[in-house]
């Protein structure tokens, strides 16, 4: 799995993501979340960083500390080039030594594309803080899955400059980014799921407060309470 992410962020084009105030507007605009109440001077955890596109808009939304981590030991390079003052590390080093201590923590588009969602699901949300904190999500919805199948089947017969056209004509035709066509397209586990699914994964981890922000790609909210 870490070869084809690795691929992406070594070789796709990188106009489509670069880092310019846009960033922390897409930050705000998908999550609908009030930045200066629940990033800015708070420590924060972008989870599955990729390039570190979202490392970078918490950090300019003011958060007091950013770490990030990905399986991408390509992405990890970008992230930490991009964001020398965030903590980049990647996937078995945050397993190591990542402890629950985040007031808000971002994993976007990233439970799609790994074996058990689920149990990702339960390991993110369990470094939030005890005090409590907000974890949002996205995954894609099951609704959108028609629109990926097709290209997804004739994917493996491909080469990987004929990949790269099929994305590039994606974006152009269909609209969203390069990358985000190899993101949906590439990985091995594509998985999507429904809003009520998704949002019973937050009851069961102890999240009292849900939000729904958007539904086409499902990004939802998550507020846990802690004890003190």
């Amino acid at each position: 799995m870490e070869a084809e992410f690795d691929y992406q962020w070594k070789n796709l084009p990188s106009r489509d993501i670069e880092y310019t105030e846009d960033r922390k507007n897409e930050f705000l605009r998908f999550t609908k979340l009030n930045a200066f109440v629940y990033v800015a001077s708070k420590y924060c955890l972008d989870a599955g960083c990729g390039n570190g596109r979202y490392t970078y808009a918490m950090q300019r939304l003011g958060a007091m500390r950013v770490d990030s981590f990905d399986i991408s030991a390509e992405a990890v390079e970008k992230c930490r080039a991009i964001n020398p003052c965030a903590t980049v590390l990647d996937l078995m080093d945050a397993e190591r030594l990542l402890y629950p201590v985040y007031d808000f923590i971002l994993c976007w588009g990233v439970l799609n594309h790994i074996e058990n969602p689920r149990e990702g699901f339960r390991k993110v949300a369990n470094l939030i803080r005890p005090s409590g904190g907000c974890l949002h999500i996205m995954v894609y919805h099951r609704d959108t899955q028609q629109t990926y199948e097709a290209d997804r089947k004739q994917w493996p017969n491909l080469s990987m400059e004929e990949k790269l056209r099929l994305c590039e004509q994606k974006a152009r035709n269909v609209g969203g980014t390069v990358h985000g066509w190899f993101d949906a397209l590439n990985p091995r586990y594509n998985h999507s799921f429904t809003v009520p699914e998704v949002t019973n994964w937050f009851k069961e981890e102890g999240f009292t407060k849900i939000t729904v922000a958007s539904k086409y790609n499902i990004n939802i909210n998550g507020w846990k309470v802690g004890e003190g």
